[in-house]
């Protein structure tokens, strides 16, 4: 068993895999707390990415369009009290270089760089204050209550306990003595030293947060200092005050040295900056253009998705940098996840947020960034409906299709196929059954900020052309891998002036992905399948969803990214099939799908043997019979339309092969007699009329194709598992991942609502089970692909491997899994072969045989289910009554029946949960 287990490494080195004890694998996290190294690794990961820089004489003006009149004015009121022009050098900065009686190199003659901090806070809020008079008839939304801060000596406060203690030198904030006066009086712990109460009161009066920061600034020592080490330290600031502000598009920052500024933007394209520093005493009307902005600029082109408001109360909805006295102390308090949100969508309709869903990837360097709250229609202050909807915000790459609009393809394609009787052959099991396993889509647009889609290319970056490399010695011929150890994209250069410029070279020469910010209304109510009530719901729900995938499949759409939180357990008014469950799987999130390419093609299956005749079947039957037909064992019955079905599948060279492998998989599992026909082997007419082998140039441009843990080793590692055909992204690799779902729950899970205790132990046993997990579920994509793709070229290792760590829980599943990674490695191994072009009836067909063999369970009480089910009951109840001051008019209509309701509902332990719960106590119609 140890030996086969130490097949599985996390390394994958000329083609072999290494043998790594598991004590120095680097196990991944086990714990969500952030620390400065975890940030700065994270950034590291990701900076030669998604960090780009555009030349600064044109960002500077488009990003901060402040009027030459006002910058003018600006300067003449700030000059001679702030500003020498005799000199041309802003009053008491700092020079940054060594005394004239000092050695040259002496660093601890250089001044230090808190130096710093003192002149640029007064300086920076005396042009804030000069630009709010120059504009006394504008009505600013920061006026009066943003100000410049030094804040290097303690880290932000922040509502995330496991954030990590990183510190801006310096930062623009809003609503400063507000928020400063609310956390000292909510602080009501004494301590009996007076000398600490009084040093804890000071350090809570001098407070600022992450949600108040509108801009951080990072200082340095000299303006030569390493410029990517300081950018860097910046990007983690920014980076949290995206994870920590919900209505934030964009963050603005800047890096700070005694002559010079560079300036940085961060939003869900990644990082664009300043390619060169510029001097802030010799070109004052840039330093003024970039402060003064802060006042002048409206709050979308600072960032802030205006159509989210805050809500505090009934009477207090307001935007977050507009904070009344009812909202700020309600903000403060909240964490992300517990925060309320009124919606505005682009036709004024407004949704009010009942619960956060998702804001795993809200932090990311660049990307998607989904939000997702459960949501009540809302309306002056009141809920106007008692239907629950999932509304998710995200940023989809620019010129893709968008969910809704792959799924309205689905539609019509599947009603002109109905329409002409052209529908696939769906004999034994009829796909178009899944329709109603997808999530259902209410309402889809593209996110408008002042009339003007919100996109990253054109409204927030305002066009600007990215600086790449000239480096020609790369080559783009091929596809690479991404090496978290390649070369940066950017380098520094140091002018005579220690002024540096920061320029593109190696080989990252694509420009940033433009995205368009979008928002999605569902009516499709669910929670992570790994929360099922019993065996036979989960198997179910992967069943449903795998049906759902067929449906679009067909249709002409490939989902590309099976997860577990893409597959929910949705609620139904009645009993799906024979489970008694009132639950059906659905099949969720396809904004990462792509349509396919119209190219009807098909593997014909012969009715009968005398509607095939013809020169290529008389000569081919008699042959390979008589090749066949001379084994030692019993001489099995092989009839003509095999043969020939074989033969459109299987080159001739091969067909021995085919047949074999296929007749060994289903006698396997399966009692089949000695007769070896199409029927037998389930070869039926696989009719497919889309493709889905795009070229380079039709590849969705930014999307990711799976989610690393459950995706196909062929997709990860951009290989074949066992030809040498070229990879694409097909069906197969969809039905892989709904395989690994499943896998992974046998792995973890012990039951309804129980991880498996064998997860945190430390015996041998203990840690041949993380062990496992960790090779095929929590390594680096390039190493659960190597070790994905040594398990499918060792199939007899399956057993060992994967199916004896399976918790007890799910020993029936055994023989299906079995026979489901069977199936897989036959498709792969003949990928023009029958199995892998119906791939969806072949598992759907495993999975109603095992739910056949499965009890409704309906009295099934694992050990700790009942005590999850009270706890669920008691928190919906309590989520009820939350909801019911918020309605509009009349008594709430499900008073009294949540509580009744609920004894009838399906065991689940996420605020997912809550708000499927939620909709069946309100009778969501």
């Amino acid at each position: 068993m140890t030996t086969n287990l130490l097949r599985y490494s996390q390394a994958r080195k000329a083609g072999t895999l290494v043998t790594t004890p598991i004590k120095a694998m680097g196990l991944s996290r086990t714990t969500n707390v952030e620390t400065a190294a975890t940030v700065r690794e994270d950034v590291d990961a990701d900076f030669a990415k998604y960090c780009r820089v555009a030349e600064t004489e044109e960002f500077l003006p488009k990003l901060f369009p402040v009027l030459d009149d006002i910058i003018d004015k600006v300067l003449a009121k700030v000059t001679g009290t702030y500003y020498d022009d005799n000199v041309e050098r802003w009053i008491d900065f700092p020079s940054g270089k060594p005394a004239v009686n000092a050695a040259a190199d002496s660093a601890s003659q250089r001044p230090k760089e808190k130096a710093l901090y003192a002149p640029f806070i007064k300086v920076a809020n005396a042009i804030r204050a000069a630009t709010e008079a120059v504009q006394a008839e504008e009505n600013n939304d920061l006026r009066d209550v943003a100000e410049w801060v030094d804040y290097h000596s303690q880290a932000p406060q922040s509502s995330d306990l496991d954030a990590a203690h990183i510190r801006p030198d310096c930062l623009l904030a809003h609503h400063v003595s507000k928020f400063r006066a609310i956390a000292s009086a909510n602080e009501t712990k004494q301590t009996e030293n007076k000398a600490k109460e009084a040093q804890r009161q000071a350090t809570l009066q001098a407070s600022v947060w992450w949600l108040q920061i509108i801009c951080a600034v990072e200082m340095k020592r000299k303006d030569s200092q390493n410029g990517l080490d300081i950018v860097k330290q910046l990007i983690g600031y920014l980076r949290r005050i995206l994870r920590e502000q919900l209505d934030r598009r964009f963050v603005f920052g800047l890096t700070l040295g005694p002559n010079s500024m560079t300036v940085w933007l961060h939003d869900r394209s990644g990082v664009l900056g300043t390619t060169k520093a510029f001097n802030i005493h010799k070109e004052p009307r840039s330093f003024i253009r970039v402060i003064a902005a802060f006042s002048v600029l409206s709050m979308e082109e600072l960032g802030y998705d205006t159509q989210m408001k805050f809500y505090a109360s009934p009477t207090s909805i307001v935007p977050t940098y507009r904070l009344d006295d009812e909202a700020a102390p309600v903000y403060l308090s909240a964490t992300a996840g517990e925060q309320q949100w009124v919606i505005t969508t682009n036709d004024n309709e407004q949704y009010l947020t009942v619960k956060v869903l998702s804001m795993a990837r809200a932090y990311m360097m660049q990307g998607r960034a989904s939000l997702v709250w459960a949501v009540v229609p809302f309306k002056d202050g009141k809920v106007t409906s008692k239907k629950l909807l999932v509304l998710k915000q995200s940023w989809r790459p620019f010129g893709t299709e968008s969910e809704n609009e792959m799924l309205t393809k689905v539609k019509n394609a599947a009603a002109a196929a109905e329409k002409a009787n052209a529908a696939a052959d769906t004999k034994g099991i009829n796909m178009d059954e899944g329709k109603d396993c997808i999530g259902q889509v209410q309402l889809e647009e593209t996110i408008f900020m002042r009339g003007k889609a919100d996109t990253t290319g054109t409204l927030i970056r305002k066009g600007l052309e990215v600086r790449v490399s000239t480096n020609s010695s790369s080559s783009t011929s091929s596809r690479r891998i991404r090496d978290e150890n390649v070369e940066s994209y950017l380098h520094v250069d140091v002018t005579d002036d220690d002024i540096i410029s920061i320029v593109p070279h190696g080989h990252f020469s694509s420009p940033p992905v433009s995205r368009v910010h979008t928002r999605l209304l569902l009516s499709t109510f669910g929670w992570p399948l790994k929360y099922f009530r019993t065996r036979r719901e989960a198997v179910r729900g992967i069943r449903d969803a795998v049906g759902g995938h067929g449906y679009v499949y067909y249709n002409g759409l490939l989902h590309r990214d099976i997860s577990p939180g893409n597959i929910v357990l949705a609620w139904c008014d009645e009993d799906v099939g024979t489970t008694g469950l009132g639950t059906k799987g659905c099949l969720i999130d396809f904004d990462r799908g792509k349509y396919g390419i119209e190219n009807e093609s098909a593997l014909d299956v012969p009715a009968n043997f005398d509607a095939m005749t013809g020169n290529v079947a008389d000569t081919l039957i008699p042959s390979f019979r008589m090749f066949l037909e001379t084994p030692k064992t019993t001489p099995l019955a092989l009839e003509n339309d095999a043969i020939i079905a074989g033969s459109k599948a299987s080159p001739f060279s091969d067909l021995f092969g085919y047949l074999s492998s296929a007749w060994t998989h289903v006698s396997t599992f399966e009692q089949c007699g000695q007769t070896v026909n199409c029927s037998v082997l389930k070869w039926t007419k696989g009719l497919r009329k889309f493709s889905f082998k795009f070229t380079e140039e039709q590849r969705q441009s930014g999307s990711r194709t799976g989610t690393p843990p459950y995706t196909s080793g062929e997709i990860l590692l951009q290989i074949r598992y066992s030809t040498k055909a070229p990879i694409f992204h097909d069906a197969i690799h969809d039905i892989e991942s709904f395989f690994w779902v499943l896998v992974h729950i046998c792995l973890t899970r012990s039951g309804p609502g129980q991880r498996r205790k064998e997860l945190d132990g430390d015996s041998g046993d203990h840690k041949v089970l993380q062990f496992i997990i960790y090779c095929f579920f929590d390594a680096k994509p390039v190493d659960l692909g190597a070790n994905k793709k040594l398990l499918f070229d060792r199939p007899e290792d399956f057993e060992g491997t994967i199916i004896q760590n399976f918790h007890p829980y799910f020993d029936e599943l055994k023989p299906f899994m079995r026979e489901w990674f069977s199936l897989l490695v036959l498709a792969y191994q003949y990928i023009e072969g029958y199995e892998y072009h119906d791939i969806h009836r072949r598992v759907l067909d495993i999975l109603d045989r095992a739910l056949a063999l499965m009890p409704l369970e309906k009295s099934d009480s694992d050990e700790g289910r009942e005590a999850v089910f009270e706890e669920r009951r008691d928190s919906l109840y309590a989520l009820t009554k939350n909801l019911e001051k918020h309605v509009a008019a009349g008594p709430a209509p499900w008073k009294g029946e949540a509580i009744q309701s609920v004894n009838r509902w399906p065991l689940a332990i996420t605020t997912l949960t809550l708000t499927v719960a939620l909709a069946l106590a309100l009778g969501a119609r």
